[in-house]
Parts: structure tokens; sequence; C-alpha cells
């Protein structure tokens, strides 16, 4: 499933603050979504990678490891992103912005998957010891740089933690009971 079907749908979900209609929105999402990555399609939506009961650790990415990523895969320096992240008070929105007019596009970007996105996401979350931080921002930037300019902003929501969708766990539920009954 490509990422930016789940993009679309965030951007859906986020521009209502009614209850209804966000649930219309994630039952679109969770019909639309292969039953082999339901639960990784349910875990982003919550802004998060794990159930909570394996007290496995989050991903760990602090505001400014994601500047410095967004500045690798932008092509713009972090001074830039910070300025950015000031005016808009959103690093997803910064993101975006400067994504949209990044300096130079890869010849070779391929479009990213649910799939591709949250294994990488695993893998920075996993990544530990010397060196362990400048992995992290090559990985995060390595999954910008493919990103559109949407999918960064969503990507960097989720990465630091600040999704901010207005999902709670029972309208998931329900969105999952009304998708599958």
């Amino acid at each position: 499933m490509k990422f930016s079907v789940l993009a679309e749908a965030f951007e859906r979900i986020e521009a209502t603050t009614k209850r209804l209609e966000m649930m219309k929105y994630l039952v679109e999402l969770l019909k639309a979504t292969p039953p082999e990555i339901i639960d990784k399609v349910i875990y982003l939506t919550q802004g998060k990678l794990y159930p909570d009961y394996l007290g496995l650790p989050e991903l760990g990415i602090a505001d400014k490891l994601a500047m410095r990523s967004i500045s690798m895969a932008s092509g713009k320096p972090v001074s830039e992103v910070e300025r950015a992240y000031k005016e808009l008070g959103d690093l997803g929105s910064a993101a975006e912005r400067l994504l949209a007019k990044r300096a130079q596009l890869a010849f070779f970007t391929q479009p990213l998957t649910v799939e591709r996105v949250y294994a990488t996401l695993d893998k920075i979350a996993k990544t530990t010891g010397p060196g362990s931080v400048d992995q992290k921002v090559k990985l995060l930037a390595g999954l910008l740089v493919d990103a559109s300019p949407k999918e960064a902003k969503y990507i960097i929501r989720i990465v630091t933690g600040k999704l901010r969708l207005g999902v709670a766990d029972m309208t998931v539920l329900d969105a999952l009971a009304q998708a599958f009954t």
C-alpha cells in the first residue's frame, strides 16, 4: 500500500473535528488496507510503532535530530529548517514546505509504501550504541528524500511524536468494528 494513501487519509482526518467524520475516513482507510499490514496502519495512525503492552522503545527522535534529517533531505541549512519551524509552529509543516522546494530531486526515488516506512521507523527505534544518532538521522533522511512533501509532513510528525490527528483509541476500535463487520 502506498504511503501517500495513508498521508491523504491523515490529512482528511486532521481537517475535521467531527468524530463521526473522522471515523468515516478511518473506515475507508481500513477497508482499502491489505489485511497483512492492517496492524502497521493502525499503529501509525496512533503515532506509534508497537502496542503499549510490549513495552518496546518508541522512536526517540528529538526535534533537533528531525531538523538535521530535513536539512539533509532538502539540501537546506539547519538554520533555515529552524526558521520555518518557528514560523509555522509545526516541524511536519516545515518539512512539507522545505521539501516542496528542494534544490534537487533524486533521480531514482521510489514511491514510499507503508511497509517500507514502517520497516525504516522500526529500524530507527531499534538502533542503539555508538554512532546510532547519525544512523537514525541518515535513515530518516533516506525516507524524506523519497517522500512527497505531504508524506514528509506526516513522517516527521510520527517520528517526533506529534501526529495530532485527534483520533482516540476508542475511535480506532469503532472504525475497525465498522470496517470488518
